[in-house]
Parts: structure tokens; C-alpha cells; sequence
């Protein structure tokens, strides 16, 4: 793998020696390949030198063959007398002696007297010297006078530049030499083999040279010479020879040196990798729990000294991960086993298959005892709780505590019920110690049975709670959980969990039950009540989920969406032409939201309805709650001339003390005081009693539960002044509502007319 330590050093090592190797090579090259141009330059300038040296030295010594032959007195005599004959052969005679090939004698004024070859297209004046092109040959011409005293004219010699002449310059300069003429593509002389020759021929112009020598790879110098081009070349390949040998013997090197590094490099990692293997495989056999044997590094080196520090680290893993799982499996007050290890052991226990008994055991009014107390108190009362739990069934028990003062008791089936009641009874009836002070405490206990009540771990807590808040309702020390009894348990979290969802998409309805006047029969308004049907629960009452929402705080949410729809609805009642008071429930969590006032006040100002055409409806329990965030919260309503109504009056908690600093206008009797109302005297005592108090504090009165006329007589005797129960109708949708207040609300006129009648008749 690319990722091991081992593998990433050889790879440091290759990588620093080829980079190096590669870097040095790069710049050797460049440096070599810099020095053979400029030695093939150097070489090329030498050759040139040399070359004009040995033409210079040949026309020194063409100049003195042609001297002796202008100082020759019988050919001066020739020419003096104009001898054709004679100077013709005197210049043969002296031009086959000297290797010359061209030979000419002209007079001062330029008028030739005998030549070989015709001169006049390359004489200029009286002196030919130098390289020139002569019918279509190329000779080297030297000049010299004839005199006799004075100069009677002119000799020109010439000697042939040919193949043989560049081959043997080509020995002295060790370049290749090449004349040749651009325009007519020919060349005179060249050293150069005649495959290279034919090449040239096709490329004899200058830039076209060039090109010729990049591919042929020679380098050269072009040069003119009296009109004709002179090429002194030479080969690369020839020329770099010792840089490219150079250079083929440094990568040789390099080669070796980069296999020097690799070896070192394995000996170096198989060097580290070895402590290291056995530290990652301790590490990982840490990481995976074995805390077992210690890594042994004979070593001194730092290697061996981070072998003594890993054994040091792994000895307090180990005991901290100990402490770790301990606290994690345990309370860390009481020391028994927590949530989690009592998850665990029935999880055993039911994938085995046995049997036996799971009870949940609480403290009765613990919070209350902690909190007068102090929680010190509080958690010395549990540390011994479970001290005397361990001394009692430590033997066929496993214990645990789940929270708060919820402790757990898993026993196996050989402990039988009965006994297990006689050693709960025997641990609740002694006396609790604590600093010397003496405590009774009572204890409520749930037991259920695995696996026939429950095959799941968390079913069987939930049902052992549940056993265990019956105990607390029939006060009792013990209570076994009966089958079926966790379903409402089951569907109050289901309606706790739709609530939000309920409300968010409009899933709740409001029905009004109508409020009539107990006097004269007349409609005075209705009460909102909110209702709520769910498609896979049925139909939720309102005492079914309104607790529940209180507990979660979705009560709120609720409370704004009644205020809002029951606002509407009576908007459009009054656009009707039904001037009706509507009344809503409030709960105790509403009269503790400090943005409720502000809330009402913005929704009656955008409907523009009168504030004293809503009542609010509180309870006794809810205003008792917080009594005095209650009065306060009250009193900003009423400011605003808004009505409240003391709901369910008389099954509550408020004292009469209480009732006179009370915000309120209006009381309801509860229901329960009037659906027997004829019947029991006792009720007909308690009811005509608290509407004469309310009469006499001010206060309008309400009769929620009318199910009879005969109580609605009873009721007007009585002087009660508003009536409501399902004699009239029970709560109906807003449609239904307004059908109803159409067809059926004027039968109670009417029928509360001639009961006034027969009233005032009897009184006559």
C-alpha cells in the first residue's frame, strides 16, 4: 500500500535521489550541449583560419612562380617585341612547370596579348588576384608585372580549385570545404561526399543551406568570396562525441547511484518499519480492547523509548476505560447497575428464553422530601434505598436504578410473588435513617411478568410503570400489570404526537353550544368548544387531549387558534345581524403567557368587534395554579372590557377569600350540581346558596348542564340568569349553529314567555 510507512520512505528516498539525479542530469546536459556549440564554433572559426591561411600561403606561392616568370628575361623580350608565338610558348613552358591551368598576358591598357582562358568578364583593371569563377571553373589567380624597366604589361596565373584541392585543405583544417555558386545551383570544389553534394545541390541558396545543415545535422559557416559561396562545415555527431559520451557515462552513474539509494532506503525503512509494525499492531489491538501483552522494544534509540511510553498509556487505557465502563453501566450514586446494564441483562434473558418477574419500585412524593430537605438529604435516602435493596434481593435479583427514585428489580421465577411481596412489605416498613433523624417513607411498586406480558425490553419497563401508577392510584404497595391495560398509555403518545400536526393543518373544529337567557328563553350567545377527529384514532375529546397538550405546551397553539376562528365566526354573526356573545376556555398555561393580552387585544382591533362581547372562561384550578400571575393576567383582560367567567365553580379550589380579590363577572356552575338538580336537596341547597352570593358580589351567573325543563324552572325560581346544556342543543358546527338559531332557538322564546306568564299569574 501506498499509505504504509515503509512504502513512503522508499519513496522519499527514490524521490530525493531521482530529483537530484534528474535535476543534475538536466543541467549537465544543457551545460554539455551549451559547450559542444560553442566547441563546434570554436572549431569552425579555427578551420576558417586555417583555411584563409593556406589560400593566403598557396597565393604566396603562386605570386613567386608567376614572379620568376615575369622576371625571366628571354619571356620579357617576347613580350617586348610582341612575339606571339614565343610568349605562348614561354607561358606554356613555365605554366606546365609550375601546375599552373590558366595563364593570360595583357598589355596596361588592358589589351590582352595571349590567354588560356578568356578573362575579360572577371578582370578588373590590371590586377586579378584571389578566388574567381572562370568558365565555369574556379581558379585561384595571382597578378604580377612585367618590366622592362618600366611595366610593359601584365601576367595572370591561375590555379585550378577543385575536389583534389578541398580534400587536401580538408586534411589541414579538419572541416569539410565546399565552393559553390548559389545562382547556378553548381558546385566548383567540396570535400564533401557526393551523396551530401547532390543533397546540397538542391538547397545552394543561403537560407536554404541552413535548413540543409539542421537536417543533415552538421554546422557550418557561409561566407562569399569574390561572388562565390564558400561553405566550411563540419558534423555534429563528430563534434559532441566526447559530451554525448560524457553525458551517456554521468546517467550510468546516476543509475547506479539511484540504485545505491534504494537499497539504502529498504535498509533504512525495513529498519523503522519493524518497531513500528509492532506498534500499530499493539495500538490496534488497543484500539480493539486487548489490553494484554506489552510491546518489548530492545531497543535504546527513540523507537525503544516510545515503546516504554506506549506500555505506560496502554496500563491507564486500560484502567480509565475500566472506570469509563463502569460509570457507564452503573449509577455513580448508588453504585448499582443504570438504564443501560439493566437493558442489557433483559435483552439476555429474553433472547434465552427464561422467565421470571421485572418490577419498578418509586419513592412516593420524593421531589417534595428532596426539596424540603435538600437534595443531600435526597441522595442519602437513595444511596440507603439501595443498600437495603442489595441486602434483600442482591441473592435472586439483578437491581439497577433508572432515574430520579425509580429503582428496578429483574428476579427470576424461582422467587415466587407472594414472597416478593412479604420482603417488599418487611424493606417499606422500617424506619429510614438519616444523620440521626428517623424518616418513614412510602414506596408504590409495579410488576410485570416476561416473557407471557412482554418480549421487549422497553414494553416491559413501560408496563411495569404502568402497574406501578395503578398501585399509586388504589394505594397500594404493589400492583401487578393486567393485559390491555397500556392502551390508553399507547394512544394518549399518539395523540400527543398528531396534536402538532393537527393544529398546523387546520385539523381541529370548533362547535358552539348556545347560551340562553334563563328569564326570557333568548339566545345570548354561545360557548366555542373545540373538538377534534382523527382518521385513524376516531373522535378525540376535548378532556382527552387538551391535558395533553398543557403537558407538552401545544396548549398555546391551540388557544390562539380558537381565539381566531371563534373571532371570525362571531364577525360574521354580527354581519348577519345576530348580535351574540361568544365565550373561550382559557387554561392555566395561558394565564402564564405574558404576550396573551396583547394577542386578544390585536385580534379584537382587526376585526373591530367589541370587547365586551367576548367572556373568557377560566377555571378554578387554572386560576390556583398561580394565583397571583393569575389575578394579574386577569385584571389586564378586564381592563380591555373583555369578560371572564369562573368556570366549573364549586369543584375547584377557591376559597371565598380568594373569590372577592378575583377579577371576575361571571360564575358557571358546574354541571355536576345541576343534572340532579331536582332530585337531590342537597344540590338545590348548594346551588341556591352560591347564586345568591354571586348576585350579592355583583356577579351575572351561569347554569352549564341543563339537560331537563324541569330544571330550567327550578333555575328561574332560583334566579339564575344564563342557561346551558343539551335540553336547548349540544355543541353544533357553525353551520349547524346558525340552522338551528334559525328554526329551533324560538321555541324556547316562546316557551320562556308563558312560563314568565304563568310566573306573574301565580303571583297575582
Amino acid at each position: 500500500m501506498l499509505t504504509s510507512f515503509r512504502t513512503r520512505l522508499l519513496l522519499l528516498f527514490v524521490g530525493i535521489a531521482g530529483g537530484v539525479l534528474i535535476a543534475t542530469l538536466i543541467a549537465v546536459t544543457v551545460a554539455t550541449q551549451n559547450q559542444a556549440e560553442r566547441t563546434v564554433e570554436r572549431e569552425l572559426a579555427v578551420s576558417e583560419r586555417v583555411l584563409g591561411e593556406l589560400l593566403s600561403i598557396r597565393g604566396e606561392q603562386l605570386l613567386q612562380a608567376a614572379q620568376v616568370l615575369a622576371d625571366d628575361f628571354g619571356f620579357r623580350e617576347a613580350v617586348a617585341s610582341g612575339d606571339e608565338a614565343t610568349l605562348i610558348s614561354a607561358m606554356v613552358n613555365h605554366g606546365e612547370r609550375i601546375g599552373t591551368q590558366l595563364m593570360a598576358l595583357y598589355r596596361p591598357d588592358g589589351t590582352e596579348l595571349a590567354a588560356t582562358h578568356d578573362l575579360a568578364q572577371v578582370r578588373s583593371g590590371a590586377d586579378l588576384r584571389g578566388i574567381r569563377q572562370v568558365d565555369d571553373e574556379l581558379f585561384q589567380l595571382v597578378t604580377v608585372p612585367v618590366r622592362a624597366p618600366d611595366i610593359i604589361a601584365y601576367a595572370t596565373l591561375g590555379f585550378l580549385v577543385d575536389d583534389a584541392l578541398a580534400q587536401s585543405l580538408k586534411q589541414l583544417t579538419n572541416a569539410d570545404i565546399t565552393f559553390f555558386d548559389g545562382e547556378r545551383q553548381q558546385i566548383f570544389a567540396s570535400s564533401l561526399p557526393l551523396s551530401q553534394q547532390q543533397a546540397l545541390l538542391a538547397d545552394v541558396q543561403p537560407d536554404a543551406v541552413k535548413e540543409w545543415l539542421a537536417q543533415t545535422e552538421m554546422a557550418g559557416h557561409l561566407s562569399t568570396v569574390n561572388s562565390v559561396n564558400l561553405l566550411v562545415s563540419t558534423s555534429r555527431m563528430e563534434a559532441t562525441q566526447e559530451y554525448r559520451a560524457l553525458r551517456t557515462q554521468y546517467f550510468g552513474f546516476g543509475l547506479a547511484s539511484l540504485l545505491v539509494a534504494l537499497l539504502l532506503a529498504m535498509a533504512t525503512a525495513r529498519q523503522f518499519n519493524k518497531p513500528l509494525q509492532r506498534l500499530t499492531a499493539a495500538a490496534e489491538a488497543l484500539r480493539q480492547g486487548d489490553y494484554g501483552e506489552p510491546v518489548e522494544l530492545d531497543r535504546n534509540d527513540e523507537f525503544g523509548k516510545l515503546g516504554e511510553t506506549f506500555n505506560t498509556m496502554r496500563g491507564a487505557i486500560a484502567e480509565r476505560e475500566q472506570k469509563i465502563v463502569y460509570q457507564l453501566e452503573h449509577d455513580l450514586l448508588t453504585g448499582l447497575p443504570n438504564r443501560k446494564s439493566l437493558h442489557r441483562y433483559l435483552q439476555q434473558l429474553l433472547a434465552q428464553g427464561h422467565s421470571g418477574y421485572a418490577l419498578t419500585l418509586n419513592i412516593q412524593r420524593f421531589r417534595e422530601l428532596n426539596d424540603r430537605l435538600g437534595q443531600r438529604f435526597g441522595d442519602e435516602i437513595l444511596k440507603l434505598v439501595a443498600r437495603r435493596l442489595q441486602q434483600e434481593f442482591a441473592k435472586d435479583c439483578f437491581l439497577a436504578r433508572l432515574a430520579g427514585d425509580e429503582f428496578v428489580l429483574a428476579c427470576n421465577e424461582q422467587l415466587q410473588p407472594d414472597e416478593l411481596r412479604q420482603r417488599l412489605l418487611k424493606l417499606v416498613q422500617q424506619k429510614w435513617q438519616v444523620a440521626d433523624t428517623s424518616y418513614r417513607l412510602e414506596f408504590r411498586a409495579g410488576l410485570v411478568r416476561y416473557p407471557e406480558q412482554g418480549n421487549e425490553v422497553d414494553a416491559l419497563l413501560r408496563r411495569a410503570q404502568l402497574a406501578a401508577r395503578l398501585a399509586q392510584q388504589d394505594k397500594q404497595l404493589l400492583a401487578e400489570y393486567q393485559q390491555g391495560s397500556d392502551e390508553n398509555y399507547m394512544r394518549r403518545l399518539q395523540v400527543l404526537q398528531a396534536l402538532p400536526e393537527a393544529i398546523a393543518g387546520g385539523k381541529l373544529e370548533l362547535h358552539y353550544q348556545p347560551k340562553l337567557s334563563c328569564n326570557s328563553g333568548e339566545v345570548l350567545g354561545a360557548e366555542a368548544l373545540v373538538r377534534w377527529h382523527h382518521p385513524q384514532l376516531g373522535v378525540i375529546r376535548p378532556d382527552e387531549f387538551i391535558p395533553l397538550a398543557e403537558q407538552s405546551g401545544d396548549i398555546l397553539r391551540v388557544t390562539r387558534w380558537v381565539c381566531e376562528t371563534a373571532l371570525n365566526q362571531q364577525q360574521y354573526w354580527l354581519e348577519q345581524g345576530h348580535q351574540l356573545q361568544v365565550a373561550v376556555n382559557l387554561s392555566a398555561i395561558d394565564l402564564q403567557d405574558a404576550s396573551l393580552v396583547d394577542f386578544i387585544q390585536q385580534q379584537l382591533a382587526q376585526r373591530r368587534l367589541p370587547a365586551q362581547n367576548l367572556t373568557l372562561e377560566v377555571t378554578e384550578s387554572a386560576v390556583m395554579a398561580d394565583l397571583e400571575q393569575a389575578q394579574k393576567r386577569l385584571t389586564e383582560l378586564r381592563d380591555l372590557g373583555i369578560k371572564i367567567a369562573l368556570d366549573d365553580y364549586g369543584t375547584g379550589y377557591a376559597s371565598l377569600a380568594q373569590l372577592k380579590h378575583l377579577p371576575v363577572d361571571e360564575l358557571k356552575l358546574d354541571q355536576s350540581f345541576i343534572r340532579v338538580l331536582q332530585a337531590d336537596n342537597k344540590d338545590r341547597i348548594i346551588v341556591h346558596s352560591t347564586l345568591r352570593l354571586a348576585h350579592q358580589l355583583q356577579l351575572s351567573t351561569v347554569a352549564e348542564g341543563v339537560e331537563e325543563e324541569s330544571a330550567w324552572r327550578v333555575l328561574q325560581d332560583m334566579g339564575c340568569d344564563t342557561l346551558q346544556g343539551y335540553y336547548f342543543s349540544r355543541p353544533l358546527a357553525a353551520a349547524e349553529f346558525e340552522q338551528w338559531l334559525m328554526n329551533e332557538s324560538g321555541q324556547f322564546i316562546q316557551q320562556g314567555q308563558n312560563d314568565q306568564a304563568q310566573h306573574d299569574q301565580t303571583l297575582s
